[in-house]
């Protein structure tokens, strides 16, 4: 029996695609095949395969067959990528409180065993959860590649592109010590909302607002802790820098302390 190989370097320009595509690094795909960045740079290079199982994860991962990242897009033409899939156009059609029950109505059917798709088929997406704490208290900046790849389920939400723990009480009852928090870039902050923000090289969870006179005030929820509070005038010279929106399912009151 003559053994079957495949082209490396078809396999290479496959992956390199599909990693520009989802915007993806190759450390990402490291984590994600639990190999080390070496190996990949192999891969994307043509100089080595993977193992089959290891395409297995990444065929899955991309929601394509194996045999589109082994072949010549011509000979196994890749399914398109709709820039407008019908459930995100449904989704985006409806106001706060549509979405919630779009949403809490989906989760129903997922547990249904008559309209779940076998595990083995299903396309896996993953989400960064950054490994340095976000702070309710003193963290380090969310950059770099100090990450590792979660996959993405029917609690995550939608908007999600980032996760982070957050230690300390500052944010408690709302957010406990310890508690994993989802992250939207670039979404606009409301007053009192809760982001994720960097200052002067540290990252805080807190709540917001502005005074009167543009000084920047973040706020723990917990009336206990107004000590943890941050106040930034205008002028202070002082860098902050929000990384996002933390996704909450209600909106936080405005913290009073006593």
């Amino acid at each position: 029996m003559s053994e079957i190989t495949y082209d490396r370097r078809i396999f290479a320009e496959n992956l390199l695609r599909l990693m520009a595509e989802h915007h993806e690094k190759q450390v990402d795909v490291a984590r994600l095949l639990g190999v080390s960045k070496a190996a990949v740079s192999a891969y994307v290079r043509g100089d080595q395969m993977p193992r089959m199982d290891k395409i297995e994860i990444l065929a899955r991962h991309y929601g394509l067959p194996r045999g589109a990242l082994l072949s010549e897009p011509e000979d196994e033409a890749l399914p398109a990528v709709s820039p407008a899939h019908p459930a995100l156009l449904i989704y985006e059609s409806l106001n706060e409180s549509g979405r919630a029950e779009y949403i809490r109505y989906g989760r129903f059917l997922t547990q249904q065993p008559a309209y779940q798709v076998p595990r083995a088929q299903r396309r896996v997406e993953h989400i960064k959860h950054y490994l340095v704490p976000a702070a309710a208290g003193y963290a380090s900046p969310i950059e770099g590649e100090d990450y590792e790849l979660l996959e993405r389920d029917m609690n995550t939400p939608l908007e999600a592109d980032f996760a982070v723990t957050v230690r300390g009480d500052s944010m408690e009852p709302y957010i406990r010590d310890g508690s994993l928090v989802y992250v939207q870039r670039d979404a606009p902050l409301r007053e009192f909302d809760v982001g994720i923000f960097f200052v002067d090289g540290d990252v805080y969870c807190k709540q917001w607002c502005l005074d009167y006179a543009g000084t920047l005030h973040l706020l723990s929820a917990n009336p206990l802790r107004q000590d943890a509070n941050l106040v930034i005038p205008r002028e202070s010279g002082r860098r902050c820098v929000c990384f996002g929106k933390v996704l909450l399912p209600t909106k936080l009151p405005e913290p009073v302390y006593g």
